[in-house]
Order: structure tokens, then C-alpha cells, then sequence
């Protein structure tokens, strides 16, 4: 095994061991009525958007997997596995950029807004069909949409704190 694989699965497991951390930290959401608001996507953002589509994915998906699966949130775990596997996969993969992986704002901020739908819209469908109705899901958008303006700060994360594994230019 080259020496780049194992760095590569490192990461892997790093990452993913980071959001699934991040998704057990959950932050108090007045008046929310559904929709489990965490810190998960907010760093699921941040890997995504600087480090790309595979690792977004993966920690994303496998990640918040994780959590469910562990914080008794068992009937979410698949749709968990799917929704968060795109929208880490879209939002690494739109904030590709010839600058650098994430280096584009108005890319990052596209990235962003669709990984939102993703989010919102996947969560949204899920629930509808396979946990209660269309009526009832309703009453969860607020708190993901409450996630996202959490995770938005990830977009200025990315911009004042360098990437630690960047080789630099002399």
C-alpha cells in the first residue's frame, strides 16, 4: 500500500470521525418542532468545501450515519446515508476550483445554496414517505434550515483558516 493510500484513508476515517462527534454536539433551537439541529453539518461544510466532493461525501454521509445509527435515531439512518453522501459529494464538487479546492467564494456560496436544497428537500421527501406524511414533515424545515445558517459559517471558515495539508508555493 503507497503511502498516499494510507494518508487518503486516514483522512477518511478522521473526517468522519470528526462529524460524527461534531453531529452528537446539538444546539438548542427554540421552537423548533422538528429537524435535529448539531454542529454535524457545519463541519460536513468545512470538509466538503476544502478538502472536496470524496471527503465531503464520505464524512458526510458515513459520519451522520454513524450518529443515528448510535444516538437512536435509527429510522433516519438511511436516509441519513444518502442525503449526506450528495450533499457532501455536490458541495465538494461545485467549490472545485483551477484556483484550489475551495478557493472560489462565489463557487462556495453556490455550493452552499444547493447543498442547502439537498438538505432541506432530502430530509423533507424522507420523512414524508418513510417516517410520517408530507403534512408533518413540514414541521421539520425550520430546524434544517436552522442547520444551514450554522453551517454558513463554514464559508468564512474556509477563508481565515489555511489548509493545514496545502503545500505551499515559495
Amino acid at each position: 500500500m503507497r503511502n498516499n493510500d494510507i494518508q487518503r484513508i486516514v483522512f477518511s476515517g478522521m473526517f468522519i470521525a470528526l462529524v460524527t462527534v461534531a453531529t452528537f454536539i446539538n444546539v438548542p433551537f427554540p421552537g423548533a418542532v422538528g429537524g435535529l439541529v448539531h454542529l454535524g453539518t457545519l463541519v460536513m461544510l468545512i470538509i466538503a468545501l476544502k478538502f472536496g466532493k470524496t471527503y465531503g461525501a464520505l464524512a458526510g454521509g458515513i459520519g451522520m450515519f454513524i450518529f443515528d445509527v448510535l444516538g437512536g435515531w435509527m429510522a433516519w439512518a438511511p436516509g441519513t446515508l444518502v442525503i449526506r453522501l450528495v450533499m457532501g459529494f455536490v458541495v465538494g464538487y461545485i467549490a472545485e476550483d483551477s484556483l484550489g479546492q475551495g478557493k472560489n467564494l462565489a463557487k462556495n456560496i453556490i455550493a452552499f445554496i444547493v447543498g442547502g436544497f439537498i438538505l432541506v428537500g432530502g430530509y423533507y421527501i424522507f420523512e414524508a414517505v418513510f417516517i410520517s406524511t408530507f403534512e408533518v414533515a413540514l414541521s421539520s424545515i425550520m430546524g434544517n434550515v436552522f442547520q444551514l445558517i450554522i453551517g454558513s459559517i463554514s464559508l468564512f471558515i474556509i477563508y481565515y483558516i489555511p489548509n493545514p495539508f496545502e503545500e505551499t508555493k515559495v
